[in-house]
């Protein structure tokens, strides 16, 4: 073999090697879309996060006026200790990456970047419009590795052309990340400090820390994972009054992998509570029936959804279903409204009223002033 095909077939090697090594495994703390190894987590404002939301040293604050679709995680909680785990482990590969190109201390101003691993020797600011050019590949890899705090101004951009991926970008901040007021970024920033979102900022991607606190003010995140298919081949999932209790229902025409099903209720804000837990079938390709019965429901619109999760702890949830439980049991009819006198009124009387029904069995007596 010559001395020139020799040189060649390695460095073939090396680039095939690194095109597949860039991107850090994420592990358990790729179902979050804000999390800090060591820090507190408050949000002021009606955020919305898709996605998990968690702190390994605390708890998390301002959940409502927040939305979150996902789980809460705090303090305590073995997830919440896995994925601080995974999160430095993240951090740690990303710092392991070895720089392409090492560029100035500001990004943007109408910047075109192409894939690559970018290294910053200090403190960055983000201007304006940066832009990452993918080059028709939905796979290419940014990578930006700066060694300081990193900072963008107000209404900067981030915006992605020619198939660029938002899953394929990573942030190794090692300082505290500051988003400034109204900008909307792409990626998943891994910092070593702080990390503050400030006024409606938005990030389709990840926000995570392993150690610095978490502060939010009416931001937007999201990120965009790879599909999960649906180990279960479901039939319908419905909820139905049963007495005084809800009745939820569900069919599986066959399921794989399947460990169990996790009813969620919200009823006051937007945080999901645990109904119940029924366990799945594993594997079968025979249709099942299954139903759990809620005995706590308050006489408001009630909201559902299933959480479906497998053994190897991959989950995906179903639409929200409601069911309006203002009216408990039969709806009786009101013959007629009298005073305490008996003298015959309407609603709008002001004083006791009672309400005389159809059945004859009850009388309500109710004070009303208009």
């Amino acid at each position: 073999m010559t001395k020139n095909v020799f040189t060649a077939i390695i460095l073939f090697i090396l680039l095939s090697y690194k095109g597949v090594c860039q991107e850090p495994y994420l592990g358990s703390v790729s179902t979050f879309a804000v999390f800090t190894a060591a820090g507190a987590f408050n949000n002021l404002g009606t955020s919305s996060i898709t996605g998990d939301i968690g702190t390994n040293s605390s708890t998390v604050t301002g959940f409502p006026p927040g939305f979150v679709s996902g789980d809460i995680v705090e303090i305590g909680n073995p997830i919440s200790s896995q994925a601080a785990i995974d999160v430095t482990n993240a951090y740690n590969d990303l710092l392991a990456v070895p720089c392409d190109s090492i560029i100035g201390t500001t990004l943007g101003s109408g910047q075109n970047l192409p894939p690559n691993v970018y290294c910053f020797g200090g403190m960055t600011t983000l201007l304006g419009e940066l832009i990452l050019d993918g080059q028709g590949d939905s796979t290419s890899i940014f990578i930006f590795k700066i060694d300081g705090a990193f900072s963008t101004s107000t209404f900067s951009t981030v915006t992605l052309i020619n198939s660029a991926s938002s899953k394929h970008i990573y942030w190794q901040v090692n300082g505290q990340f500051e988003l400034g007021d109204y900008s909307l970024f792409k990626g998943t920033v891994i910092a070593n400090g702080a990390i503050s979102l400030l006024e409606s900022s938005s990030i389709e991607g990840r926000a995570l820390s392993i150690a610095g606190a978490i502060s939010l003010h009416n931001n937007n995140i999201y990120f965009k994972s790879d599909p999960i298919d649906l180990s279960i081949e479901l039939d319908a999932f419905s909820v139905e009054k049963n007495g005084e209790n809800n009745e939820l229902s569900w069919n599986v025409f066959s399921q794989t992998n399947n460990d169990f099903f996790t009813i969620e209720k919200r009823i006051d804000g937007d945080i999901f509570e645990i109904v119940g837990i029924v366990d799945g079938a594993g594997n079968s390709s025979f249709e099942q029936s299954y139903n759990l019965i809620d005995s706590e429901v308050k006489n408001q619109i009630n909201y559902y959804r299933m959480k479906q999760t497998d053994f190897d702890g991959q989950y995906v949830y179903t639409s929200i279903i409601s069911i309006d439980n203002r009216m408990k049991g039969k709806l009786k009819t009101v013959e007629m409204i009298t005073n305490l006198l008996g003298q015959e009124v309407n609603e709008l009387y002001d004083g006791f009223i009672i309400y005389h029904y159809s059945d004859g069995t009850n009388s309500n007596i109710n004070y009303k002033v208009n």
